[in-house]
């Protein structure tokens, strides 16, 4: 930590460059005045107190916690209380009372509620001596980013650290409370325009985006509505998110204003200098002039071309690395951006943050899930489904088909003298027979037909609403597209064919799974014992 903290606040220190993990500045929504700061602090204890419970912990200095109205009222509701300096001499419940750090000044403010689902902190630095109204100023503000109080935590409170770890935030409480903590904001801003870098009009604006970002429940509406809401208040030729993941080379531009459709379109990072470099500092980058910027140098003419005169990009605040780096870019092809609205897209970025990552994580869990599931009844090798979902569908069918007194068939098909295959070319040209058989099956089916990998080199077709003969038609259909075209193999034809047999569901008789895949094995080994490469189907044989 800087020793040279006099002339610093609490949150340059808390910023400095020994805490590099940090998210950003603006990681803060800001807070300018010193009245506003503990009503605000009134307002997060009074939410979140009312949820109660045995595990509301509040850390603060002994300077804010005098000037707070409501902590005499929610004292019942505090599980433990941590205070920087002296408590309150008439509270008659346990405080842990701390010495404060040497880099904590008699000007600095803290204080951050914990509870079980929700975490909020506000930091300040008193900056000029408050007049007789309790009006001031202070440089600080609050934020609900887990990093950024966990950091808090290691350096006022490191005994709640473990027990911070283990909490599970709640995406609607967390709405609920940071929603009315920025109304209140809102409203308190009134009066003190001067003070703040925001009016009050532009922080309701900031609030009616949260408001609509959060009735949205698909990730890439959440994104698009995030950057259409924002175009509209500063004009932009094209505003986006856009993620990197981890070292990768490329830019996925997740949602643009300008194309409500557009999602995931990759292009190379190379492209994107002032993306690098917004990664590579963590911070905003501002390109007022693309003409002067050396760093835009690489691709000007580009940039030219297009019109482009000024470029913005800032980093969203994340906490899950799952979700990849998020960061919000707008260009604009006539004049730069002011300083207040950067100020605006920083503010309302870090506002929804959260949202916009809790969004992408949804989305990254669904698509893993969909992921893991289809490998659930996938088969490694062929690509179709495997031998356990094909008797969960077939099961199912049947039950179908008996029910509503529906056709069903299935198709159970081997590989003739598939062994003498692997022996005179080797397994791995059996694989590839395998793979090579599985998508000319896909590619021979209906839509509503099912082929899975029974087991070995045997292969198996549900034909839902098929009778025994049209079935029939349609295993002579995949034979033939197996015999017609030899399979290559380093610089040889080699002939394959299939044996097939053939059965249908019949009331009264074919109740169970078994019951339909004996009589097809039954069918196929006819196929077989009457020289290979044909189809048998039951109504062929005599089957008793």
């Amino acid at each position: 930590m800087n020793n040279n903290i006099e002339n610093t606040t609490l949150k340059e220190r808390i910023f400095s460059s020994e805490f590099q993990s940090l998210p950003p500045h603006h990681a803060l929504i800001p807070i300018n005045n010193a009245s506003l700061f503990y009503t605000l602090c009134d307002e997060a204890l009074s939410k979140i107190g009312r949820f109660g419970g045995n595990d509301l912990v509040v850390v603060s200095d002994a300077e804010t916690i005098q000037q707070l109205k409501e902590i005499d009222n929610f004292l019942p509701n505090i599980s433990k209380m941590i205070v920087l300096g002296l408590s309150p001499s008439h509270w008659d419940i346990p405080v842990e009372t701390h010495n404060p750090p040497p880099y904590f000044q008699n000007a600095d403010r803290l204080f951050i509620i914990v509870s079980s689902t929700i975490a909020i902190s506000f930091v300040g630095t008193i900056i000029k001596r408050m007049d007789t109204n309790g009006n001031g100023n202070l440089d600080g503000g609050w934020s609900y980013h887990r990093v950024y109080i966990q950091h808090l935590l290691h350096l006022f409170a490191p005994s709640l650290l473990e027990q911070f770890r283990s909490y599970k935030e709640d995406l609607d409480k967390i709405t609920e409370i940071t929603t009315r903590i920025m109304s209140v904001q809102t409203e308190l801003l009134s009066g003190h325009e001067s003070l703040v870098e925001m009016d009050k009009s532009e922080l309701a604006t900031v609030l009616e985006i949260l408001k609509v970002i959060s009735s949205k429940k698909r990730a890439h509406d959440v994104l698009y509505v995030f950057v259409e809401q924002i175009s509209k208040v500063v004009q932009s030729d094209r505003c986006s998110i856009v993620r990197i993941w981890g070292q990768e080379d490329m830019v996925h531009v997740l949602a643009s204003h300008d194309d409500a459709n557009l999602y995931d379109m990759t292009v190379p990072l190379s492209k994107y200098p002032e993306i690098k470099k917004a990664l590579s500092i963590g911070d905003k980058v501002i390109i007022n002039n693309v003409q002067n910027d050396p760093l835009m140098k690489p691709c000007l003419d580009s940039l030219i071309q297009k019109g482009i005169n000024s470029i913005l990009v800032i980093p969203i605040v994340l906490n899950d690395p799952e979700v990849g780096s998020l960061l919000l870019r707008a260009v604009r092809k006539e004049t730069g951006f002011t300083l207040r609205e950067i100020n605006f897209f920083e503010i309302v970025t870090n506002a929804a943050g959260s949202a916009l990552e809790r969004a992408q994580l949804f989305e990254s869990v669904q698509q893993a899930n969909k992921t893991l599931q289809k490998l659930a009844v996938t088969d490694g090798l062929t690509g179709i489904y495997n031998h356990r979902y094909f008797r969960e569908r077939l099961d199912e069918e049947i039950l179908r088909s008996l029910r509503y007194n529906v056709p069903l068939s299935c198709a159970l098909f081997d590989i003739d003298d598939f062994k003498k295959c692997n022996d005179t070319y080797g397994h791995l040209f059996g694989d590839a027979v395998l793979k090579e058989i599985a998508t000319r099956m896909l590619q021979t089916i209906r839509r509503t037909d099912i082929v899975a990998r029974y087991g070995g080199e045997e292969f198996i077709i549900i034909m839902p609403q098929t009778s025994i003969e049209g079935a029939y038609i349609q295993a002579e259909r995949i034979r033939k597209a197996i015999e017609d075209r030899p399979f290559e193999y380093m610089g040889k034809s080699v002939k394959i064919t299939i044996s097939g047999g053939v059965a249908e569901v019949v009331q009264n008789e074919t109740l169970t799974v078994e019951d339909l895949l004996r009589i097809a094995d039954q069918c196929l080994y006819q196929a077989k014992r009457k020289g290979k490469n044909m189809i048998i189907a039951s109504k062929q044989i005599n089957l008793s």
